[in-house]
């Protein structure tokens, strides 16, 4: 499949996004006031096969939600970890003292389902209009929604419910999955609509049925840079299967995943640390395999954007924690994820020193590709999978992806001399190289670690009722089968 409208996938008003956007619904309960279609027809969005392509980026608009993939929902993961400090424009966030009538918890909530519903309604209009494209070119617009629709749900999963093992079967409350769309505003507010929660092993075992559908269609690469890396290809399917399966225990399937895009066709490679957070490098990065796209002009402003809330030279609401910079094996001096990536202020007496990341900071504090999905993950995936599953001793084929991570990053290798060794130092090394990336809070509730107390914040049991959000107090006033998290 080729694809020739580049440009209109950073374009905040792109036909796809004027369509979708119409039909907003909140966990089907709740929808815009807004007269829909106000600027275009959703039929004429679908009306030929080039606004039809055009309305697929849409989705990918919508994924770029200033609240949720602008890069929000990275922080909402990192903020109740250990590696980023408290951030006073996040209130509620690291303190583990949210309230059901947060506008963050309502924020986040919004913006993901905000991203399904666009998913949902693209798919039911391509059904309708199947017959003005390729076979081929819909089959893998379908896939496309299947992983946008699967990455959003496995943030709103995670954060808003307990994470998979939480339960033997997975059976706790997750969150409400909606696979379509309303017509219209008057049938998304039929009672019929205001759905109960899925249970969290509902939302895995779809978002592995849907990921595994989407692998068989998506393809490898493209050829073109910019889509390689900003749309869904095989590869990032398999990398978010890859991770879900780690999430639920299944250390087989996670190797096997992580397998496929190791041994890909696509090219992928590990690269100095410094090089895949390099902005000129966004669309040729041999390690990046799927990043939200972004650009100046359509970020998410001075308030959202990652590099304005992790960068020095941008807001720097967020700085990085004496937690992070003292890990085992560690050297910040040395390590490129270390020296090479930090931004350092010094106060104006010089006594004190701040570290920020410099992740997130590309040619201005707005610009920075959202990271989703790279291959050191998949590399660290694959080696806790096979040190799980091979527990008699440190897995040699585990201690090599281990190093090959390390050593790219001019890290010492390491010698683990227990497969307990091993994996604790697997689950630091997921800590350095993954840090600010979305997997904080996650890494300690899928592994049943509590969240020790630091910078005077309490300690937290892994399972706590307050390592999770609360829903939106909205979403659950106004439907009655929501039920509200425990202790909320």
């Amino acid at each position: 499949m080729t694809h020739k409208n580049k440009s209109n996938l950073t374009k905040k008003l792109s036909i796809g996004a004027v369509a979708l956007a119409s039909t907003v619904v909140f966990s089907c309960s709740k929808v815009n006031d807004q007269s829909p279609y106000a600027k275009l027809d959703p039929n004429a969005a679908f009306s030929t096969p080039e606004r039809i392509a055009k309305s697929a980026v849409g989705m990918y608009d919508a994924l770029q939600n200033l609240e949720f993939f602008g890069g929000r929902v990275l922080i909402y993961v990192d903020q109740r970890g250990l590696d980023a400090n408290k951030a006073a424009y996040f209130p509620n966030v690291a303190t583990f003292d949210m309230l059901s009538n947060s506008t963050t918890a309502f924020n986040c909530w919004s913006g993901g389902y905000r991203t399904i519903n666009e998913t949902n309604f693209f798919s039911q209009k391509l059904k309708e209009n199947e017959s003005k494209v390729s076979a081929e070119n819909a089959a893998q617009y379908y896939a496309e929604s299947k992983f946008i629709r699967s990455l959003a749900y496995f943030y709103l999963v995670n954060i808003y419910a307990q994470t998979y093992t939480f339960s033997s079967d997975a059976s706790q409350p997750g969150v409400p999955l909606i696979l379509t769309a309303p017509k219209d505003g008057a049938e998304a507010l039929d009672p019929k609509n205001k759905v109960p929660r899925n249970s969290v092993k509902e939302i895995y075992d779809n978002m592995i049925k849907e990921l595994t559908e989407a692998a068989n269609v998506l393809p490898v690469k493209t050829g073109d840079g910019f889509y390689d890396h900003a749309r869904a290809t095989k590869g990032a399917a398999q990398a978010l299967l890859a991770r879900i399966y780690l999430y639920q225990g299944n250390w087989a399937k996670a190797r096997d995943l992580a397998d496929s895009v190791l041994l890909s066709s696509a090219g992928y490679a590990l690269e100095n640390p410094v090089t895949v957070f390099a902005s000129a490098n966004y669309q040729t990065s041999k390690e990046r395999i799927f990043s939200v796209a972004m650009n100046s002009a359509d970020n998410p402003n001075t308030n959202n954007a990652l590099g304005q809330h992790y960068g020095a030279k941008g807001r720097a609401d967020i700085s990085i924690s004496k937690d992070y910079l003292s890990l085992p094996n560690f050297d910040v001096k040395t390590d490129l994820r270390g020296k090479s990536l930090y931004n350092i202020v010094l106060s104006s007496d010089k006594k004190d020193t701040t570290f920020y990341t410099a992740k997130f900071f590309g040619t201005s504090a707005f610009d920075a590709w959202v990271p989703v999905l790279r291959l050191a993950e998949v590399m660290l995936i694959k080696a806790e999978a096979l040190a799980r599953l091979n527990t008699a001793t440190a897995d040699p084929e585990a201690i090599k992806l281990l190093n090959q991570v390390r050593v790219r990053a001019s890290a010492t290798p390491l010698a683990p001399a227990t497969a307990a060794d091993l994996i604790t130092n697997i689950l630091t090394e997921r800590r350095i190289e993954l840090a600010f990336e979305g997997q904080g809070v996650f890494d300690f509730q899928r592994t049943h670690r509590d969240i020790p107390a630091h910078a005077g914040l309490a300690a937290q049991a892994w399972n706590g009722k307050y390592t999770i959000f609360p829903l939106p107090f909205a979403e659950v006033d106004r439907n009655p089968n929501m039920k509200q998290n425990e202790g909320y």
